[in-house]
């Protein structure tokens, strides 16, 4: 493996090209600070900056400002964008959102938006951390636990016939951890006999399923001393927006004491029901299997970099994975710096490498790269409160992006990390295509009606203070090569690409531009956004390489 460690970009478009991947969007003084002091020094400054804020404080800023009864999703809607756009720290950012699609909870289920920015909160701390506390940090915490219907989930009874909820028990292996086939450290499925091995059994998930029993809400020192089942069930008695937050407490009363085995691991039966020791038992051997290391490097690869890494690659990064002990910073480490992220061959850029830029990955590189204001932004920091988009739902594939961060139709997220384009020359050639799952001529053409829409009208939701749409787009930066198609083109691409286009995209983008007309001052704003929209459109932009 070849890490750029103290390695210098040698030129502006590295450094962006490398942005594209640890950030959500590149902007000049990100280029400039990448070419100043490398990229593994970067990436550690990174890693080592002070939050600005959390997704919980600003939701309940947002629910203080709008003086909503409650914390919905939409408020979440507001901060995810916000610091996706003007958070410092984008590698931690970037590195919680890749998280947030393999550790998936959504609110598409979950209408609590203090719950769920706690959640992203907790991922976003975790971002650098040890994988099997990451582990722990979303078993336990109260939006998985509802939404993967563990929180309260009782032992089994053997006069009734009740038993333990497998739910969660199969997603942590399946989705979390080891998944479905025994894999090599490239990540590839063994065969045997022409078929590939499953990792567990029916019989693996009852045994995981018992572990998972006698975890509920928060409960509060203060309810110590008060029935158990006040917090269990979070009656009256026990109300607090600590639960919405606070890592599930464990209820000896309602953990399961029988045997539980599972993935060759045995937990002895326990006179004394202990969850605690349960669950590290249940973690430790997920965090220590075999495919762990393969299973979860391979996705933040494709997460962060490209959607099929070469077998080298996946090894490179699985054994980083398990000489540091699951350490994700050295992980995220290495996935940027190694040599096929940072100097990828020829015939791997002609040959499947590189990824669909996600839509709401592409909007978030716009934002961060055309200057732009919010209104709502604007007056909260001038009356110095913290400020946040009035962002909106982009969900609709039709007229919007197709996807909303945080709401994925189900715990697969949008798209699986092995999804194969039907009668495709991708699928022919024994590729993956992720984001393809929610592509299609609809939401690609949703897509251009959505920038289009933006650039002219803006984006968000409506304010009814200014009557207009929240995020209004400066241009003026452009104002100057109106006259000069060419100029103009070349000019746009350098700040979204990193570097002009290829001379057939860029002829035609300058004869669409040089098709319009310029006389007043709409037709030749209008042409700056006809520039922007054929690059955003371009599959230099929509392809990240």
């Amino acid at each position: 493996m070849t890490l750029s460690a103290g390695m210098l970009p040698t030129s502006d478009a590295d450094a962006f090209r490398f942005l594209t991947q640890a950030s959500f969007g590149p902007t000049a003084e990100d280029v400039a600070r990448v070419k100043a002091i490398g990229y593994d020094n970067w990436i550690d400054e990174q890693f080592g900056m002070h939050l600005q804020s959390t997704h919980r404080e600003m939701v309940d800023a947002a629910v203080t400002l709008q003086s909503s009864p409650l914390p919905r999703p939409n408020h979440l809607i507001y901060s995810w964008w916000t610091h996706a756009v003007k958070d410092p720290a984008q590698l931690r950012q970037r590195v919680a959102f890749a998280l947030s699609e393999i550790f998936v909870v959504s609110t598409a289920t979950l209408d609590n938006g203090r719950m769920v920015a706690s959640y992203l909160d907790m991922l976003t701390d975790k971002a650098d951390a040890n994988y099997r506390d990451l582990l722990e940090a979303v078993a336990m915490h109260p939006a998985m636990g509802l939404y993967l219907s563990h929180q309260g989930n009782r032992k089994e009874d053997t006069v009734t016939g009740r038993v333990p909820d497998e739910n969660f028990a199969r997603e942590i292996m399946q989705l979390f951890s080891i998944g479905l086939y025994e894999l090599d450290d490239s990540g590839n499925p063994k065969l045997v006999n022409g078929s590939p091995v499953e990792t567990y059994t029916a019989d693996d998930i009852k045994g995981l399923a018992k572990v998972f029993t006698g975890f509920s809400w928060y409960r509060p020192d203060a309810m110590s001393n008060q029935s158990w089942w006040f917090c269990f069930y979070r009656t009256t008695e026990c109300q607090s927006d600590s639960f919405s937050y606070m890592p599930m407490s464990s209820y000896f009363q309602e953990h399961s004491t029988s045997v539980k085995q599972f993935l060759g691991v045995t937990v002895p039966a326990q006179t004394v029901a202990d969850p605690k020791t349960s669950l590290k038992a249940a973690l430790d051997r997920l965090a220590s299997h075999p495919n762990t290391a393969p299973f979860i490097s391979k996705q933040l690869i494709q997460r962060l970099v490209t959607s099929n890494p070469s077998n080298a690659y996946v090894a490179d990064i699985a054994n980083v994975f398990r000489s540091t002990n699951g350490n994700l910073r050295a992980v995220v480490k290495a996935i940027l710096l190694h040599n096929e992220a940072r100097t990828p061959s020829a015939t791997a850029l002609s040959s499947g490498y590189g990824k669909l830029r996600e839509p709401v990955l592409r909007l978030t590189h716009l934002l961060r790269a055309i200057p732009h204001t919010s209104d709502v932004y604007e007056s909260s920091m001038q009356a110095g409160k913290l400020p946040f988009y009035l962002a909106d739902d982009t969900s609709d594939p039709g007229t919007q992006l197709g996807q909303t961060p945080m709401a994925s139709p189900s715990v697969f997220n949008f798209f699986r990390p092995g999804y194969k384009p039907p009668q495709t020359q991708l699928t022919n050639a024994g590729l993956v295509a992720p984001e393809m799952q929610i592509t299609s001529e609809t939401s690609m053409l949703g897509y251009a009606n959505a920038i289009a829409t933006i650039l002219d009208l803006g984006w968000g939701q409506w304010n009814s203070h200014t009557n207009r749409w929240d995020v209004q787009f400066d241009l003026s930066l452009w104002n100057g090569l109106v006259d000069n198609p060419t100029a103009l083109v070349n000019a746009v691409a350098t700040k979204l690409l990193g570097t002009t286009l290829p001379a057939d995209v860029q002829a035609e983008a300058i004869a669409s531009v040089t098709a319009m007309p310029k006389t007043t001052a709409k037709q030749r704003r209008q042409r700056i956004q006809a520039a922007i929209l054929m690059v955003a459109v371009s599959p230099n932009f929509v392809i990240q390489q």
